[in-house]
């Protein structure tokens, strides 16, 4: 999978996110991870996206601080040093969405 792919599937995510780790409540991470299946483009299956969007919502939930996922939701589109790091957040779980 290519970087477009992973920033297609990370984008929505981190608009999604919680403030802060603490706040990462179940229905927080349920809501992250339904965003980030139904922004997720054509070709995957459902139990690929469900791993993918779970394991990509717990690497951006540990990744970014508070400050940043308001300044990537407040962006459109995000600053690029941001977006490489949400790519780079997200990158280990695209393995997720291989049959």
């Amino acid at each position: 999978m290519n970087h477009r792919h992973l920033l297609a599937f990370a984008l929505p995510l981190a608009v999604a996110l919680p403030l802060s780790a603490a706040e990462w409540t179940a229905q927080a991470k349920t809501e992250f991870v339904q965003q980030c299946i139904n922004g997720a483009p054509a070709g995957y299956e459902q139990p690929q996206l469900q791993a993918y969007c779970d394991c990509a919502a717990d690497k951006v939930s540990q990744e970014f601080s508070e400050a940043e996922v308001q300044a990537i939701s407040r962006q459109s589109p995000p600053d690029a040093a941001l977006q490489q790091r949400l790519v780079e957040a997200t990158g280990s779980c695209a393995g997720k969405l291989k049959p």
